[in-house]
């Protein structure tokens, strides 16, 4: 306000400096410094973090619009930077950021919208594993609470959304597969109880001392409210809306390439997924010759130790931690620093076995889920926990100096190759394996195998369920029950099951071709560090790291 009112009135100060009605000074130039390309690169990616939107509540049409144009705008600026000014590091956030937005639109051609409902990791099973989460948080405060309170408003809201867009997928001839209607039904109807054991009573159950009167109780009447009046009944009316409305119109088979744009879709998918250009019928080969490579190795011996229930598993998998961490030193030379807990679990993925791996979030310990009862399976512990899934988010969630994009974000070739990879290290760590647990690497390399040559059979070559049923009775010694859940797994996710095996079998070959390029030079711990020291990356990107850090470590 003064300085509107000095140039308003031509007043004292300007007077003195200009004199009244005097001609103004020339303006001074002054001269903006160029921002450096790496750092233009770093203001623009951090910036995406900020405003992007989570890929699992993009079913609106508002949404969908707002999450395109994002993605647009952020590929067209960083088309702005000039790469060949960037150094090596920030060269590698470059391609990265833009392989992953030139990846991201194109999925926007093809309306998964419209299919929002899966069996075996959907939104409504998403949601009841937080709430089990939010109940086993030992740090869980109000603002948790509160914050779980505000996301029941927009998980109700989701559910609204998912049966228009569900009326509208049946309009356009793209629905679900009535198989996965009929296992998601008896899910949402166990979602939709109203009885104290619910997993959405569990937080409730489990507030906190920290937490006082009024505030407790305030707290635990709004949550009882939200959760009886609110979130129960829209489990109830999404069930009852896919039995009644939705499963009559259901599509008989399972593959992707009976809906429109099907084929194009799977290939789409397969590209996300393994993080390729190969061809289905490539890949369903190469699963061919990977499942007879594998079979031609020594059986496995059976399973002596007695099968116990998640819960009294736990223990014995907290024990085999100990003495994986206590070995990890002589293949690793960097170890995360964040621990992990071990915990039994009911709202987990059920085909990816007996165990699985939750990342750490914001106030959220990593986790590894104890699924299913059995022996104790130290293979799956190598590919969940460390050196697998854990020990690799871990760290890249630790490298402060990777853009968020990188440090949060995941790569599924990657992730789940690196996995696979990890699972094989066990006779390296120097673990006392026995006979079955020496085959449990072979045993998950074969069932990636076999994914690779089901999913393709089932979605680009015209598979029956029946026909990929038995393929995965014949390979993997396992029952008909358990090769229903995987051939479903398969059909409502296609083309995931491909990351693991595409994205193992690039880790073995990058390990093969140092180890022949640098002979005596070769030291696997430097080997490891640098792969996992940038964090998950697209194959393709990968390869060219490694040949470059190769080249310069002869």
């Amino acid at each position: 306000m003064s300085v509107f009112y000095l140039r308003a009135s031509c007043g004292l100060v300007l007077l003195a400096l200009n004199g009244c009605g005097a001609a103004p000074s020339p303006p001074t130039v002054v001269e903006q410094k160029a921002i450096p390309a790496a750092e233009q690169l770093s203001q623009l990616v951090e910036r995406y973090w900020d405003e992007h939107v989570a890929p699992e509540n993009q079913i609106s049409p508002q949404l969908l619009a707002d999450s395109l144009s994002i993605e647009r705008r952020y590929l067209a600026e960083v088309g702005g930077v000039k790469r060949e000014s960037l150094d090596a590091a920030s060269r590698l956030t470059y391609d990265i950021f833009k392989a992953q937005r030139e990846l991201l639109i194109e999925g926007f051609t093809y309306p998964s919208e419209l299919l929002p409902v899966n069996p075996f990791w959907g939104m409504p099973q998403r949601f009841a594993a937080g709430a089990e989460r939010l109940a086993q948080q030992p740090r869980a405060s109000v603002a948790d609470y509160r914050s779980w309170l505000k996301s029941i408003d927009e998980y109700v809201r989701w559910t609204q959304q998912a049966t228009l867009n569900m009326r509208a997928g049946v309009r356009r001839g793209y629905s679900t597969s009535r198989i996965l209607i009929e296992r998601m039904l008896p899910i949402l109807e166990r979602l939709g109880l109203d009885e104290p054991a619910s997993v959405f009573y569990a937080p409730l159950r489990a507030l906190p001392d920290s937490i006082k009167q009024p505030e407790r109780g305030s707290l635990s009447k709004e949550l009882n409210g939200a959760i009886s009046e609110k979130l129960l009944p829209a489990n109830r009316a999404l069930h009852d809306f896919l039995q009644k409305e939705y499963l009559p119109r259901a599509r008989a088979g399972i593959a992707l390439s009976d809906l429109p744009l099907g084929a194009q879709w799977y290939l789409y998918r397969v590209k996300r997924a393994s993080g390729t250009l190969l061809s289905p019928e490539e890949i369903n080969r190469l699963g061919v010759a990977e499942v007879d490579r594998i079979g031609a190795l020594p059986a496995a011996a059976p399973a002596v130790s007695t099968p116990a229930a998640p819960a009294e598993l736990v223990g014995a998998y907290k024990e085999l931690k100990i003495g994986v961490l206590a070995a990890l030193p002589s293949l690793f030379s960097e170890l995360p620093r964040e621990d992990f807990d071990i915990r039994a679990a009911e709202w987990m993925p059920t085909p990816a076995g007996a165990l699985v791996y939750q990342r750490a979030g914001l106030e959220v310990p990593a986790v590894l889920y104890v699924k299913r009862g059995g022996p104790v399976s130290i293979s799956s512990f190598l590919q969940q926990a460390v050196p697998g899934h854990h020990l690799q988010l871990a760290l890249q969630q630790e490298h402060a100096d990777l853009p968020r994009f990188r440090r949060f974000g995941s790569e599924p070739a990657f992730t789940e190759g690196w996995g696979v990879y990890a699972a094989s290290l066990g006779e390296a760590l120097r673990l006392d394996l026995g006979e079955s647990a020496k085959s449990g690497a072979a045993t998950a390399e074969m069932r990636c195998a076999a994914a690779l040559v089901v999913d393709t059979g089932v979605h680009a070559k015209g598979w029956t369920r029946r026909q990929g049923i038995e393929y995965l009775r014949a390979h993997l010694e396992i029952d008909d029950r358990d090769a229903q859940e995987l051939i479903d797994y398969y059909a409502a996710n296609p083309a995931d099951a491909l990351a693991c095996m595409v994205g193992g079998l690039k880790f073995r070959a990058l390990r093969t071709r140092a180890q022949q390029s640098l002979g005596g030079r070769f030291d696997i711990r430097e080997f490891h560090r640098e792969i996992l020291r940038d964090g998950a990356m697209p194959l393709d990107i990968l390869d060219l790291k490694m040949k470059i850090w190769t080249d310069a470590s002869k």
